[in-house]
């Protein structure tokens, strides 16, 4: 069952130098139980395009300037703050930020920041909350929850920090969660751990993942379907075997050549040339077209959406010349 779809979804930021197309037409879907990975080069728009689903964007600069967002039914880009506030932020739809450093607060102590989504949404309060706030730390596998209530975030390991980050997302048993990032700076036997985390979470809650990374190796051992972004574009969608097996767009091809593999004697790794380009000022049809190998005259215009079946679809000419 469709839990969220997103159609045509445009995030502008004003600026002084112009308009930053930070998210410029992205259409996508997740069902429940559904883990999709929104993967692409830094700058790419994936972060932008989760914070757009909380319409958690930067004040007096960052607008919703067109499209849809509807969970479960429900129009978000439609609703008021307060609603938003009340109703969808933190009990619907939550986020795991990309550093738990900067998303935990250095003042308050761990078993403050772990309720204060529970109090807020009336999960549990008074004598009740302080058992909610050890139930959820024990969920996501804090040892001895009950003796580090009164901790503060740097009193805990970097894959602790992102544990307590997880704790205050799931809390409230959201029908979706966002992952930005959630391996990052993470040793790699934390990176499992993180990975078993999410996997646990879904199998016990039935929510829909978005998994924001750059890491195509995450991507691969936790999500069901990837969209690969550039330039603030989705230009392919596929289940994630048939991605990894037949990549269909140039660009998803370039990044998964540019993978360091066990055992492979290249004397240089794979690069993609150039850099992504400015979302102020893009170039007119296809984006990756600059940095492209097998660009032709034809890329000048935009291409279309080709439909791959099964699930597959990607935006190049040269699926439509084949």
């Amino acid at each position: 069952m469709t839990l969220l779809t997103v159609e045509n979804l445009q995030t502008h930021l004003h600026l002084q130098r112009g308009i930053l197309r930070a998210v410029d037409g992205v259409s996508l879907h997740v069902d429940g139980g559904e883990t999709l990975g929104l993967v692409g080069e830094s700058g790419s728009g994936k972060t932008m395009t989760g914070l757009s689903l909380l319409r958690l964007l930067p004040e007096g600069s960052g607008r919703i300037a067109g499209g849809s967002i509807r969970l479960d039914g429900t129009e978000l880009t439609e609703l008021s703050e307060t609603t938003l506030a009340r109703d969808i932020r933190g009990s619907r739809i939550a986020m795991i930020m990309q550093d738990p450093m900067t998303s935990l607060n250095p003042v308050f102590s761990i078993g403050d920041q772990v309720g204060s989504p529970l109090r807020n949404h009336g999960i549990a309060r008074g004598a009740r909350l302080r058992s909610a706030v050890i139930d959820v730390l024990q969920r996501v596998r804090i040892p001895s929850p009950d003796q580090r209530l009164g901790d503060y975030p740097h009193q805990f390991s970097g894959g602790q920090r992102q544990r307590v980050v997880a704790a205050m997302a799931i809390g409230c048993t959201p029908r979706l969660l966002i992952a930005d990032e959630p391996t990052t700076a993470l040793d790699v036997t934390i990176q499992v751990q993180i990975i078993a985390l999410l996997r646990r979470i879904q199998g016990e809650t039935g929510a829909g993942i978005i998994l924001i990374t750059h890491d195509l190796g995450v991507a691969a051992s936790l999500c069901h379907r990837i969209a690969v972004m550039y330039a603030g574009q989705i230009v392919e969608t596929a289940p994630v075997r048939r991605l990894y097996r037949a990549p269909a767009h140039p660009y998803t091809r370039a990044l998964l050549a540019a993978i360091p593999r066990l055992g492979d004697k290249r004397a240089r790794l794979a690069a993609i040339p150039g850099q992504p380009p400015s979302l102020i000022d893009p170039p007119i049809g296809c984006r990756f077209a600059p940095r492209c190998a097998e660009r032709m005259d034809k890329c000048a215009q935009a291409p279309p959406l080709t439909d791959l079946g099964d699930g597959h679809t990607a935006s190049c000419w040269k699926l439509g010349t084949a």
